[in-house]
């Protein structure tokens, strides 16, 4: 599947949730995890492995937990509703405590994505 098409049934996933008028932020879950499993195969990340909702660490529980093919953890992902400003939430106890803790975290409201590498932000992206 082309990067265009997984971006683009993304999207189209968010609006139908959206659309439906009862989703919490966790309806959104599975559409995410879709996407990061699609974007990893993609380019190449066969063994890929989100999961939702994990077990909580010591550093508290983000939405997301990220699994190379040899299962070790490769980051966290702290999803927020799609309505919730970025930059108030960054600036939270939560967040600034996932990123003293864990050195590879998303920060997204499911059309946003903040990179965080070792508590400092490295890259944004904004879907449109």
């Amino acid at each position: 599947m082309s990067l265009k098409r997984i971006f683009k049934s993304y999207l189209k996933g968010l609006v139908e949730m959206a659309k439906r008028g009862d989703a919490r932020e966790e309806s959104f879950y599975p559409v995410l995890a879709t996407l990061m499993e699609n974007f990893a195969a993609a380019t190449g990340h066969k063994n890929f492995h989100v999961t939702i909702q994990p077990r909580p660490t010591e550093g508290g529980n983000p939405d997301f937990r990220v699994w190379d093919g040899q299962e070790a953890i490769v980051g966290y992902i702290e999803a927020k509703s799609p309505q919730e400003n970025l930059d108030k939430m960054e600036g939270t106890e939560q967040i600034r405590r996932y990123l003293a803790t864990f050195p590879n975290v998303i920060l997204t409201n499911f059309s946003e994505f903040r990179l965080f590498r070792n508590g400092h932000r490295v890259k944004t992206a904004l879907l449109a």
